[in-house]
């Protein structure tokens, strides 16, 4: 059931335009198609400069030959493309399914609610490296945890393969080593055994870093640049990080939102905790120059159940799961707040199962029965939440697909040419239509003559306006969308689900427009009066 359950939440928005860092992957898997041997030989705008892909890609090439794979079978037609993932979707469902059954009595509930959480259902309909993660590491947990308890050695090394599948997806998975060394050694796994246990996961990834150096590619240098960069930007203060890292915890996993205080009542260390998360939202810790009432009493809501549920859990270690739930999560937060930051939603979604469980154990142990329909009560609440911030991420990547053929009807057809600066879906399909990306490092707008097209974005990022006056006719067009929520925030809000520079929320309550498109069309002379 929990497989089904995966594969429909998934296939229901299956359709959706390509969108934000899909269309980078997707460069790469059409240039696998033309040359395998050599998947970053080429040059890619990114941030507004054409750079060769090797300097910039910081993934490991496994999702990249899968999609070049699913691509050739689809055509390039979304749906298909997606569907073709859906083997891992199935494998990470009914991994978790038998993880939370090892030490949770009723387990479906809490697996359908990991399943139905924002983060689960809107990054894993993304062709990008999250889903094969996924797909990867929860079958390692359970593979491990079988190997371990029944004595089955050829598990122990299945979960070592799936180890290995899951860093050559993305390096952030690299947050498996904490709960498979706490696991394993608790279990009275032998150190030999778990120095080769990582010797075989790490050993692909190693091998793919060697090949690299020796053919002069610059995967190493791409991941540091990643990192060092993103700690230096002014987003990166520890008080925004950390009310966002609590915030992205409850906001993408719900149950965070209120189990806390039925699984850990009356306890003073969540209360300080509590207290300690809520001092983060103060004014003068604010980034932004002005945060509305409704973003910071959400972001205060939100930070304090994860703090009440991170510190419950964490002083509870009498409960089967806490030697895999407790290194779990530590693990996860650890790469988020000093490797990977930035990018929150695609990482918590890792944490949110082991707090699910975790929580879902307390509450098994200390109230018994359960509180009348408390599990079916929270997947509705869950489901009904993520269902709208999808339904809304749908409309803001269809708004980009639709937004370009207007354009590509409108002027391309005409023979006009047509310069695109903003990135995500819109530069996949505008470039797939004709349309060129400006280069800021090889002229930009110097280029752009009279008679040419410059299309512009407010919410898509990088993107750079002129820096002189250029006459032209200018059009534009808003889109909105009816639900009063927000993944990105471009105007107000505090949403920053694809990116904290964008707010320390995981979704803003906002009727703000999802995007505005402008349209320059750049003329030589003003037009005469009639």
């Amino acid at each position: 059931m929990a497989a089904g359950f995966a594969v429909l939440v998934l296939f229901l928005f299956s359709a959706k335009p390509f969108h934000m860092d899909e269309p980078f992957f997707l460069a790469i898997a059409r240039h696998i198609l033309q040359d395998p041997l050599h998947p970053f030989a080429f040059d890619y705008n990114w941030y507004g400069s054409r750079v060769p892909m090797s300097a910039i890609n910081n993934t490991p090439p496994l999702v990249d030959y899968l999609l070049a794979a699913g691509w050739s079978l689809s055509g390039g037609r979304e749906w298909l493309t997606r569907i073709f993932f859906l083997p891992w979707d199935i494998a990470a469902a009914v991994s978790l399914y038998y993880i939370a059954a090892r030490f949770l009595s009723r387990p479906l509930w809490p697996v359908l609610i990991v399943i139905a959480s924002p983060a689960y259902m809107i990054n894993l309909n993304h062709v990008m490296p999250e889903r094969l993660v996924a797909g990867f590491a929860f079958p390692c947990l359970w593979f491990l945890i079988r190997a371990v308890d029944q004595a089955r050695p050829a598990l122990f090394w299945l979960s070592a393969a799936c180890f290995a599948g899951a860093l050559l997806s993305k390096y952030g998975a690299v947050f498996l080593v904490l709960p498979v060394l706490a696991y394993a050694r608790e279990r009275g796994v032998s150190s030999r055994r778990q120095a080769a246990y990582f010797a075989v996961g790490f050993g692909a990834l190693l091998a793919y870093l060697a090949w690299q150096a020796l053919c002069g590619g610059r995967a190493a240098n791409a991941v540091w640049a990643v990192t060092s960069q993103s700690s230096a930007m002014f987003w990166s203060s520890w008080p925004h990080k950390l009310r966002s890292f609590l915030a992205f915890t409850a906001g993408c996993g719900a149950t965070a939102i209120f189990w806390p205080y039925l699984a850990y009542p009356r306890r003073s260390l969540p209360a300080i905790a509590a207290a300690a998360a809520g001092a983060l939202f103060v004014p003068g810790l604010d980034l932004a120059p002005l945060v509305r009432p409704i973003d910071r009493w959400t972001g205060l809501v939100l930070a304090c159940g994860a703090a009440w549920g991170l510190a419950g859990l964490f002083a509870d270690a009498r409960k089967p799961g806490w030697k895999l739930w407790a290194p779990w999560i530590m693990s996860v937060a650890l790469v988020q707040l000093c490797l990977y930051w930035s990018i929150m939603a695609r990482l918590i979604l890792f944490l949110v199962p082991p707090l699910t469980f975790g929580l879902a154990e307390t509450l098994e142990a200390r109230r018994r029965p359960l509180p009348a329909g408390l599990y079916p009560l929270t997947l509705a609440a869950t489901l009904a939440l993520s269902l709208a911030l999808a339904q809304v991420d749908y409309r803001y990547a269809a708004a980009q697909k639709q937004a370009a053929g207007q354009i590509a009807r409108q002027y391309l057809a005409a023979g006009r040419r047509v310069w695109c600066i903003p990135h995500w879906g819109l530069q996949h399909y505008l470039e797939a239509a004709g349309a060129i990306e400006m280069d800021f490092s090889r002229g930009g707008w110097d280029l752009v003559r009279p008679g040419d097209v410059v299309v512009l974005t407010r919410v898509n990022s990088n993107v750079y306006r002129p820096r002189r006056p250029l006459l032209a006719d200018v059009h534009g067009w808003t889109i909105g969308a009816g639900m009063p929520l927000r993944l990105v925030s471009g105007w107000t809000g505090e949403g920053g689900f694809y990116s904290n520079v964008s707010g320390f929320l995981p979704f803003s309550w906002s009727r703000e427009p999802l995007e505005e498109f402008t349209v320059l069309e750049v003329r030589d002379r003003p037009r005469s009066a009639p």
